[in-house]
């Protein structure tokens, strides 16, 4: 099985250098050019299936990778991004300057560390990595499905798949409408074949 993993488009709090976690933002003009570039790059792909997260600028970027296949988009809210909670709509200026205890500790231990009024990233390891498996599931081994996230959830997937500690996670780096390729079967597992590695415009 082929898995496609794709982070969404740019949205306005990508461009400003904001923390937007589970805000509802829809892509800009870039994000959407973004998107459109991805959809050319997978157009020739046998794509079986579409899951998307079911916050706008994930659907969104989904609606324009799909376009050229006649599959319909199916929304599972476990793929959504980690709660910032209390830091959303913040400039990473604003959090380090309002939040210095916290961003001292997620430097170093990001893993168990619960957001001010948000959620653990370990939280979101465990429910995305669920998702991602419950959907596999449901698929044959020559299947091609592309999941449509965000970048946390991304990362974690990534991590597991690696072995990687979920502390460690930059270690891997996703751009807006990076797209990532996994590999699957029911009797070996997963493995990683490409991180990040589409290109797209980036303004």
């Amino acid at each position: 099985m082929q898995v496609f993993l794709l982070r969404h488009g740019e949205t306005p709090f990508n461009r400003e250098s904001r923390c937007q976690g589970v805000s509802d933002l829809e892509l800009t003009d870039l994000g959407e050019q973004q998107a459109g570039a991805v959809a050319v790059h997978l157009s020739a792909e046998p794509i079986d299936a579409v899951y998307s997260s079911h916050l706008q600028r994930a659907t969104q970027t989904a609606r324009i990778v799909s376009r050229t296949h006649s599959v319909p988009i199916t929304i599972d809210h476990d793929l959504r991004e980690l709660d910032h909670g209390e830091l959303e709509g913040l400039t990473f200026l604003q959090i380090r300057d309002q939040y210095e205890d916290f961003i001292e500790r997620w430097r170093s231990e990001p893993a168990d560390l619960c957001i001010p009024g948000g959620e653990r990233l370990a939280d979101v390891d465990e429910r995305v990595w669920n998702a991602v498996n419950r959907i596999v599931a449901n698929h044959e081994d020559d299947h091609t499905i592309l999941l449509v996230s965000h970048n946390f959830p991304i990362l974690s997937v990534l991590c597991r798949i690696t072995q990687t500690p979920l502390n460690n996670y930059r270690n891997f780096h996703l751009d807006p409408c990076g797209l990532s390729h996994l590999s699957y079967t029911k009797k070996d597992g997963w493995d990683v074949n490409a991180v990040n590695y589409r290109r797209v415009p980036d303004g």
